[in-house]
Protein backbone atom coordinates (compact mmCIF):
# COMPACT_ATOMS: atom_id res chain seq x y z
CA UNK A 1 0.00 0.00 0.00
CA UNK A 2 0.99 3.34 -1.14
CA UNK A 3 1.53 5.55 2.54
CA UNK A 4 -0.94 8.26 2.81
CA UNK A 5 2.07 11.01 3.19
CA UNK A 6 3.10 10.23 -0.55
CA UNK A 7 -0.17 10.69 -1.72
CA UNK A 8 -0.49 14.31 -0.15
CA UNK A 9 2.98 14.85 -1.66
CA UNK A 10 2.04 14.33 -5.12
CA UNK A 11 -0.96 16.12 -4.97
CA UNK A 12 1.30 19.12 -3.96
CA UNK A 13 3.89 18.87 -6.27
CA UNK A 14 1.25 19.16 -9.32
CA UNK A 15 -0.15 22.78 -7.59
CA UNK A 16 -3.40 23.72 -8.04
CA UNK A 17 -5.76 23.34 -11.68
CA UNK A 18 -5.36 27.20 -13.10
CA UNK A 19 -8.76 28.58 -12.83
CA UNK A 20 -7.90 30.55 -16.54
CA UNK A 21 -8.15 26.65 -18.08
CA UNK A 22 -11.40 25.87 -15.99
CA UNK A 23 -13.02 29.20 -17.33
CA UNK A 24 -11.70 28.90 -21.17
CA UNK A 25 -13.21 24.94 -20.85
CA UNK A 26 -16.31 25.95 -20.23
CA UNK A 27 -16.55 29.23 -21.99
CA UNK A 28 -15.33 27.29 -25.53
CA UNK A 29 -18.38 24.44 -23.89
CA UNK A 30 -20.47 27.76 -23.43
CA UNK A 31 -19.83 29.46 -26.68
CA UNK A 32 -20.58 27.09 -28.89
CA UNK A 33 -23.96 26.34 -28.75
CA UNK A 34 -24.98 30.29 -28.39
CA UNK A 35 -22.43 30.74 -31.96
CA UNK A 36 -24.40 27.37 -33.59
CA UNK A 37 -27.71 28.89 -32.61
CA UNK A 38 -26.47 32.49 -34.46
CA UNK A 39 -25.62 30.92 -37.33
CA UNK A 40 -27.93 28.05 -37.80
CA UNK A 41 -30.68 30.74 -38.56
CA UNK A 42 -28.25 32.52 -41.17
CA UNK A 43 -27.67 29.86 -43.09
CA UNK A 44 -31.47 28.80 -43.15
CA UNK A 45 -32.54 31.76 -44.95
CA UNK A 46 -29.48 32.07 -46.97
CA UNK A 47 -30.55 28.53 -48.36
CA UNK A 48 -33.84 29.41 -48.27
CA UNK A 49 -32.55 32.66 -50.55
CA UNK A 50 -30.59 30.83 -52.78
CA UNK A 51 -33.47 27.97 -53.57
CA UNK A 52 -34.63 28.29 -56.95
CA UNK A 53 -38.71 29.41 -57.64
CA UNK A 54 -41.20 26.78 -58.44
CA UNK A 55 -41.03 27.24 -62.68
CA UNK A 56 -43.38 27.59 -64.60
CA UNK A 57 -44.36 23.59 -65.60
CA UNK A 58 -41.46 22.66 -68.16
CA UNK A 59 -43.42 19.46 -69.49
CA UNK A 60 -45.76 18.32 -72.30
CA UNK A 61 -48.93 20.85 -71.21
CA UNK A 62 -51.73 22.76 -72.94
CA UNK A 63 -50.94 26.59 -73.45
CA UNK A 64 -53.76 29.17 -74.23
CA UNK A 65 -53.80 32.78 -75.06
CA UNK A 66 -56.48 35.17 -75.41
CA UNK A 67 -55.90 38.70 -76.70
CA UNK A 68 -58.07 42.00 -77.44
CA UNK A 69 -56.41 45.11 -79.33
CA UNK A 70 -56.77 47.08 -82.00
CA UNK A 71 -55.32 47.19 -85.42
CA UNK A 72 -54.37 49.45 -88.49
CA UNK A 73 -54.14 49.27 -91.66
CA UNK A 74 -53.57 52.13 -95.16
CA UNK A 75 -57.58 53.00 -93.86
CA UNK A 76 -57.94 55.65 -91.46
CA UNK A 77 -60.39 53.55 -89.71
CA UNK A 78 -58.62 50.82 -87.06
CA UNK A 79 -60.08 47.46 -86.65
CA UNK A 80 -60.96 45.38 -83.72
CA UNK A 81 -59.04 42.24 -83.06
CA UNK A 82 -59.59 39.17 -80.93
CA UNK A 83 -57.54 36.26 -81.04
CA UNK A 84 -57.17 32.98 -79.38
CA UNK A 85 -54.13 30.71 -79.35
CA UNK A 86 -54.20 27.17 -78.47
CA UNK A 87 -51.23 25.01 -78.34
CA UNK A 88 -48.60 22.37 -76.78
CA UNK A 89 -45.84 23.42 -74.70
CA UNK A 90 -42.80 22.03 -75.61
CA UNK A 91 -40.33 19.74 -72.72
CA UNK A 92 -36.97 19.59 -74.96
CA UNK A 93 -35.69 22.57 -73.35
CA UNK A 94 -35.33 21.03 -70.17
CA UNK A 95 -36.43 22.43 -66.55
CA UNK A 96 -34.75 24.86 -65.47
CA UNK A 97 -35.71 28.40 -65.36
CA UNK A 98 -32.93 29.59 -67.42
CA UNK A 99 -34.40 28.10 -70.40
CA UNK A 100 -37.00 29.59 -72.32
CA UNK A 101 -40.47 27.48 -72.88
CA UNK A 102 -42.06 27.61 -76.40
CA UNK A 103 -45.41 26.52 -77.55
CA UNK A 104 -46.52 25.64 -81.38
CA UNK A 105 -50.33 25.85 -82.12
CA UNK A 106 -53.16 27.23 -83.69
CA UNK A 107 -54.35 30.85 -83.67
CA UNK A 108 -57.83 31.91 -84.71
CA UNK A 109 -58.33 35.93 -85.23
CA UNK A 110 -61.20 37.99 -85.89
CA UNK A 111 -61.04 41.17 -87.15
CA UNK A 112 -64.19 43.66 -87.58
CA UNK A 113 -63.23 47.20 -89.32
CA UNK A 114 -61.77 48.86 -91.81
CA UNK A 115 -57.85 48.33 -91.45
CA UNK A 116 -58.16 45.10 -94.10
CA UNK A 117 -58.27 46.01 -97.74
CA UNK A 118 -59.61 49.52 -97.78
CA UNK A 119 -63.70 48.83 -97.87
CA UNK A 120 -63.40 45.09 -99.21
CA UNK A 121 -64.62 43.95 -96.02
CA UNK A 122 -65.54 44.57 -92.39
CA UNK A 123 -64.99 40.74 -91.17
CA UNK A 124 -61.83 39.61 -92.03
CA UNK A 125 -61.18 35.61 -89.97
CA UNK A 126 -57.34 34.75 -89.65
CA UNK A 127 -55.90 31.01 -89.18
CA UNK A 128 -52.21 30.74 -88.44
CA UNK A 129 -49.68 28.62 -87.30
CA UNK A 130 -47.73 30.16 -84.24
CA UNK A 131 -45.24 29.25 -82.29
CA UNK A 132 -44.99 31.50 -78.44
CA UNK A 133 -42.47 32.24 -75.92
CA UNK A 134 -42.61 32.95 -72.54
CA UNK A 135 -40.58 32.30 -69.16
CA UNK A 136 -36.58 31.78 -69.10
CA UNK A 137 -34.03 34.49 -67.58
CA UNK A 138 -36.27 37.24 -68.71
CA UNK A 139 -39.71 36.16 -67.13
CA UNK A 140 -41.93 39.46 -68.26
CA UNK A 141 -41.00 39.12 -72.04
CA UNK A 142 -43.61 37.48 -74.41
CA UNK A 143 -42.89 37.01 -77.74
CA UNK A 144 -44.74 35.05 -81.03
CA UNK A 145 -44.71 34.46 -84.34
CA UNK A 146 -46.29 32.76 -87.11
CA UNK A 147 -47.97 33.25 -90.48
CA UNK A 148 -51.25 31.93 -92.82
CA UNK A 149 -54.03 32.90 -94.58
CA UNK A 150 -56.52 35.43 -93.97
CA UNK A 151 -60.42 35.47 -95.10
CA UNK A 152 -62.68 38.45 -95.94
CA UNK A 153 -66.44 37.56 -95.44
CA UNK A 154 -67.55 39.86 -97.94
CA UNK A 155 -70.11 41.43 -96.03
CA UNK A 156 -70.21 44.74 -98.33
CA UNK A 157 -69.47 43.28 -101.79
CA UNK A 158 -70.96 40.23 -101.73
CA UNK A 159 -69.28 39.09 -105.70
CA UNK A 160 -66.07 39.37 -103.62
CA UNK A 161 -64.39 35.68 -102.44
CA UNK A 162 -66.87 33.83 -100.30
CA UNK A 163 -66.58 33.47 -96.47
CA UNK A 164 -63.85 30.31 -97.05
CA UNK A 165 -61.92 31.63 -99.73
CA UNK A 166 -58.52 32.26 -98.68
CA UNK A 167 -57.68 35.63 -99.67
CA UNK A 168 -54.67 37.19 -98.06
CA UNK A 169 -51.65 35.26 -97.35
CA UNK A 170 -49.56 36.97 -94.26
CA UNK A 171 -46.87 36.74 -91.64
CA UNK A 172 -47.36 38.28 -88.08
CA UNK A 173 -45.53 38.92 -85.03
CA UNK A 174 -46.21 39.87 -81.19
CA UNK A 175 -44.20 41.15 -78.75
CA UNK A 176 -45.29 41.52 -75.09
CA UNK A 177 -44.45 42.43 -71.22
CA UNK A 178 -45.88 39.75 -68.88
CA UNK A 179 -47.00 41.03 -65.49
CA UNK A 180 -48.74 39.36 -62.63
CA UNK A 181 -46.35 37.63 -60.79
CA UNK A 182 -44.60 35.89 -64.09
CA UNK A 183 -42.26 33.79 -62.29
CA UNK A 184 -45.14 31.73 -60.07
CA UNK A 185 -48.36 31.86 -61.61
CA UNK A 186 -50.04 30.11 -64.91
CA UNK A 187 -52.04 32.49 -65.57
CA UNK A 188 -50.78 35.91 -66.55
CA UNK A 189 -51.39 39.39 -67.92
CA UNK A 190 -50.09 40.23 -71.76
CA UNK A 191 -49.85 43.88 -72.88
CA UNK A 192 -47.79 44.18 -76.00
CA UNK A 193 -47.67 45.40 -79.83
CA UNK A 194 -47.77 43.48 -82.82
CA UNK A 195 -47.11 43.66 -86.83
CA UNK A 196 -48.78 41.95 -89.49
CA UNK A 197 -47.37 42.05 -93.29
CA UNK A 198 -50.09 40.17 -96.29
CA UNK A 199 -50.25 39.82 -99.62
CA UNK A 200 -53.48 39.87 -101.21
CA UNK A 201 -53.40 36.90 -103.80
CA UNK A 202 -56.96 37.11 -104.91
CA UNK A 203 -56.56 40.54 -105.81
CA UNK A 204 -53.31 40.37 -107.24
CA UNK A 205 -51.72 43.18 -105.33
CA UNK A 206 -48.36 44.23 -106.61
CA UNK A 207 -46.87 44.46 -102.86
CA UNK A 208 -47.59 43.08 -98.99
CA UNK A 209 -49.21 45.75 -97.61
CA UNK A 210 -48.42 46.01 -94.06
CA UNK A 211 -50.84 46.21 -90.41
CA UNK A 212 -49.83 47.93 -86.90
CA UNK A 213 -51.56 47.40 -83.76
CA UNK A 214 -51.72 47.03 -79.79
CA UNK A 215 -53.32 44.30 -77.67
CA UNK A 216 -53.94 43.55 -74.06
CA UNK A 217 -55.12 40.04 -73.08
CA UNK A 218 -54.15 36.56 -70.84
CA UNK A 219 -51.57 34.12 -71.25
CA UNK A 220 -52.33 30.30 -69.77
CA UNK A 221 -49.00 28.94 -70.15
Amino acid sequence: MIPASLGVAALLALGPVPADANASASAGVGASGPVDAQIAPAEVAASSRAAPKKPVPAGKHLVLTNHYGLAMGLNKIPSGEVGIFLGHALSSLGPTRENRRWAFGYQLGISIGGADRYYLSALTHRHHLMAVSFGGVHPRLYAAVGGGIAIFAGWFLPERPSIWRPSVAEVEGQLGYIFRHPERRRLVGVVGGKARVGWNAASLETAPVPQVGAFVGFLLR
